[in-house]
């Protein structure tokens, strides 16, 4: 029973870092695909949809989504732009859900929810307000 008070005392005292780690969690996952969109394409392309063959190469389709994904995961993982950038890769990846829809579909429906609710979740000293305010 000792032990169980002592975790709760833990988890209470850092619990206030639950925001910076749900973000930073998050970023991780969208750096490392956007960094392997970018730098190991072929291991994408068979993805791809061949009707959008007629939009562009699908290289050239991953590379741009690992872009977006590089982009706004470093944004999110500094907390600048940190609703916007968790909305534009939220979008992305239930697009992405139901584009490929699979057996990863049930953890990347997880993922967005988790990307929701940074969307939804208050401004803190871990984001771009914090940085704001000291210039005003």
């Amino acid at each position: 029973m000792n032990y169980i008070h002592s975790i709760e005392r833990f988890v209470n005292r850092y619990a206030r870092y639950s925001p910076l780690v749900l973000r930073l969690g998050l970023a991780f996952v969208f750096v490392w695909f956007g960094w392997s969109g970018i730098f190991n394409t072929e291991l994408w392309t068979g993805l791809v949809p061949a009707w959008t063959g007629d939009i562009a190469p699908a290289a050239t389709l991953v590379k741009i989504h690992g872009l977006v994904e590089l982009t706004f995961g470093l944004l999110l993982a500094f907390g600048v732009y940190t609703r916007l950038s968790a909305f534009i890769l939220c979008v992305s990846l239930v697009h992405t859900t139901f584009l490929l829809s699979g057996p990863t579909m049930v953890r990347d429906i997880g993922l967005s929810i988790a990307l929701l609710s940074v969307v939804f979740s208050a401004e803190n000293v871990y984001t771009e307000k914090r940085y704001e305010n000291k210039n005003t």
